[in-house]
């Protein structure tokens, strides 16, 4: 006999799920509010059971099914048991018919067979729904009277609907673990340093580790913390989460889970595309009267997911798409609901940490997962956004002017907001300053957007038709954005102030996010944070695991370095104030490094301004002798597309592309063989100094007395290795990297030179 523990609310959830997509399943705050109204109702209740956990076992066919799960209420009234289902709701409550959600009902009357299971004695018993408002104060409830005899067929039929669909899951994820056991490695041999990186991935998974590991490129890290990840697998339900910030890297990942498939591995395996990229409507807006695929999307979705889980193995952007459109489902949400069946999900860090968007149903609790996190040198500053978030006055004043006649309760609360920004906006004037951080958050503020949010989420329920929707949507999350932030609000924020004329703008800003992270690490079984620029790896294990005990490994590159012929040109200052006067020995030395061979090269400069400066000025040095491309300021994907197509291998000429240390060239890129034969590397990669990164600076420094280091110089260098790691990037690569600016001559920047680049040879 089988032993399957199932909650109660995930199986009825399943079987009796219907209805759109609509702005109740998206409120974000929806749990909170949940929670807060059932303790209002339950208060009523005093000398009642509320929050009873229920666990009983059932037998179906062959399997012994431990049901459990919690009921909001158990009432005796004259010798009556009633079990109370509580459910929040924004709409106006004498529209709501007793069958309006069969979900609700079936959880309640799934507890109710429980308790007649375990209490013979009692011949019936009340179902009762109680939908309230958001304050609890007003009810409406719907009675339903059943004895055992009549709840058995319902509970029978619940769960033969649910297992057929959770064997067909068993049956798969018990063959995820049995070729997982028998699969071998895809490429027969491992490549230098590739098998040491496997086997402390291994290691890791199975001791419950988290490793901080620098593998460069050329070893094969994709495929060498995949592979033993999968060999690390022994739970039914246990998953891999492959996270990283760039499509590319999402790509690579798809391609090495692809050839696992491929080589014997039986499982499943889902990419996750944000929503604006994989959307099927001219406008991402998830509303059931504009988009069809939200329309019924839980009408239709179970069939859709059984469909593809059956079909195909990799669930990847393309089949999402076209099984969406087969079904008529949203593909976004689609790809969610197919990432929890999934053995594998490939995806976007914000998935596992950002507050806002990460996958609760997979990091709210401890788990069994594997995380590993891709190019994680560029989580801190991704973190630093998620943990971050922003309010403007002047989308709040125009929708106060808009609904003064219109609806004056909204208005009344959008103009107390205002008031406040017109406060923050005397207090800059008053101290003539544009800029200004603050260590505490004002109380006074966050209650006044919590107001506005209550007033817009009651406004939106009663008016879904208004024809200021999508303002009133986007004011809206981003209030309950800055709201959920605040919750995490300690020393490690500043808050924001701005303006710019009579614009005020007010930020909390994250500047070090390492506790949250560390947080969301310590919910899965591993986590392995690699890349090939982790360099200091003392600066990630305090920015990105706040110092927690981990493994720490720098492997070396495979590569022979002498295929990379390195210069460090100390001779030419790319310091601000002496742009002017390098100007000339600058655009030479380019001249003479791009004339010495025919190819390709890439021109790294440390921002658009100095780029655009030295561009102008080697154009007209070199008169059509050589071909120019330049990054610009904004550029879509086609654009991006279109630069890099530019680089062709055997190329007849001479390509010279000016672009941005740190943007999208710099890193993540790959053109391979002589695709590109050199870079040039102008200044060291400094950020700019400005409000926000002095803020860092000091932060670090109180805290670490590395406020230099941490906020300027290790993040710095880094663009500058990723810059440095575009040119070899496989065995057979060839090339030369010149690294332009006297300081790198300087002890800091010496030390940081990594064992690779030992060998360079230094012009002046």
């Amino acid at each position: 006999m089988m032993i399957i523990r199932k909650g109660i609310k995930e199986v009825v959830s399943y079987v009796y799920q219907q209805g759109d997509l609509n702005l109740e399943y998206f409120q974000a705050n929806r749990a909170q509010y949940g929670t807060e109204v059932h303790q209002v109702i339950q208060d009523q209740y005093l000398d009642e059971e509320c929050e009873v956990y229920l666990e009983h076992i059932l037998s179906l066919d062959e399997h012994e099914i431990h049901l459990s799960g919690r009921m909001d209420l158990l009432l005796e009234r004259d010798g009556r048991w009633i079990v109370g289902e509580i459910k929040s709701t924004t709409r106006k409550l004498e529209v709501i018919e007793e069958n309006d959600r069969p979900a609700h009902y079936a959880q309640a009357k799934m507890y109710a067979y429980l308790l007649l299971c375990q209490h013979l004695d009692w011949e019936e018993i009340t179902v009762r729904l109680i939908y309230c408002d958001l304050e609890g104060i007003n009810q409406r409830c719907f009675d339903q009277i059943y004895t055992k005899e009549m709840l058995e067929p319902f509970v029978q039929e619940t769960l033969r609907i649910y297992l057929d669909w959770y064997l067909i899951l068993l049956r798969s994820m018990e063959l995820k673990l049995k070729t997982a056991k028998t699969l071998q490695f895809p490429f027969g041999d491992f490549r230098a340093y590739q098998r040491e990186l496997s086997g402390a991935v291994y290691q890791c998974v199975k001791q419950k580790k988290r490793l901080l590991l620098r593998a460069p490129t050329g070893i094969g890290k994709t495929m060498g913390t995949i592979f033993p990840s999968i060999k690390a697998l022994t739970e039914h339900e246990q998953k891999i989460f492959y996270l990283t910030a760039k499509t590319i890297g999402r790509s690579v990942a798809e391609k090495a889970f692809d050839t696992c498939l491929a080589n014997g591995w039986q499982a499943k395996v889902t990419t996750i595309t944000a929503k604006e990229k994989i959307c099927l409507m001219d406008e991402v807006k998830c509303d059931p009267s504009y988009c069809s695929y939200a329309k019924g999307y839980f009408d239709r979705i179970n069939e859709a997911t059984k469909d593809l889980f059956e079909s195909e193995q990799l669930f990847n952007r393309d089949r999402i798409v076209s099984y969406a459109k087969k079904h008529s489902v949203c593909p976004f949400e689609y790809s969610l609901a197919m990432a929890s069946i999934s053995d594998a999900v490939i995806g976007d860090y914000n998935y596992m940490f950002d507050p806002r968007a990460y996958l609760r149903r997979f990091f709210d609790e401890p788990s069994p997962h594997i995380a590993l996190i891709d190019e994680a040198h560029n989580l801190y500053d991704r973190a630093c956004d998620m943990y971050s978030a922003s309010l403007t006055k002047a989308p709040i004043q125009e929708l106060k002017r808009l609904f003064k006649d219109r609806h004056k309760p909204l208005a009344k609360v959008l103009g107390a907001l205002n008031l406040k920004f017109i406060e923050y906006r005397h207090e800059l004037e008053e101290k003539k300053v544009y800029d200004l951080f603050k260590d505490d958050i004002d109380k006074v503020f966050l209650t006044k957007i919590q107001s506005l949010l209550d007033a817009l989420e009651k406004y939106l329920y009663r008016h879904p038709e208004t024809e200021y929707k999508p303002q009133l949507m986007n004011l809206y999350f981003d209030c309950h954005q800055f709201l959920r932030i605040s919750d995490y609000y300690n020393d490690s924020f500043r808050v924001r102030y701005e303006r710019s004329g009579i614009e005020v703008k007010i930020s909390l800003i994250c500047l070090n996010p390492s506790l949250y992270l560390s947080e969301k690490m310590e919910r899965v079984r591993s986590s392995i944070l690699f890349s090939a620029t982790l360099h200091p790896l003392s600066y990630y294990h305090t920015v990105l695991l706040h110092d927690e005990e981990c493994e720490q490994i720098f492997l070396p590159s495979p590569f022979d370095r002498e295929h990379l012929d390195l210069y460090v040109h100390h001779g030419i200052s790319t310091k601000y104030k002496q742009r002017d006067q390098t100007l000339a020995p600058l655009i030479s030395t380019i001249y003479q490094v791009t004339r010495n061979q025919q190819g390709n090269y890439l021109v790294f400069f440390p921002s658009y301004q100095y780029l655009e400066m030295v561009y102008e000025a080697y154009k007209e040095l070199i008169d059509d002798e050589q071909r120019l491309l330049k990054q610009e300021r904004e550029m879509d994907e086609s654009a991006r597309e279109a630069f890099l197509d530019s680089f062709q291998a055997n190329s007849s000429e001479t390509l010279v592309a000016f672009a941005v240390l740190g943007g999208v060239f710099s890193e993540g890129i790959d053109l391979i063989g002589n695709r590109l034969i050199g870079s040039i590397i102008v200044g060291v990669g400094l950020p700019q100094i400005n409000p926000l990164t002095e803020q860092r600076r000091l932060y670090f420094e109180e805290a670490f007395k590395k406020g230099y280091l941490y906020a300027y110089l290790y993040p710095g260098f880094n663009k500058v290795m990723q810059a440095v790691g575009r040119v070899i990037r496989t065995e057979e690569d060839k090339g030369v990297v010149i690294m332009i600016d006297e300081r790198y001559i300087e002890p800091t920047y010496l030390s940081l030179f990594p064992y690779e680049w030992q060998h360079a040879k230094f012009l002046k």
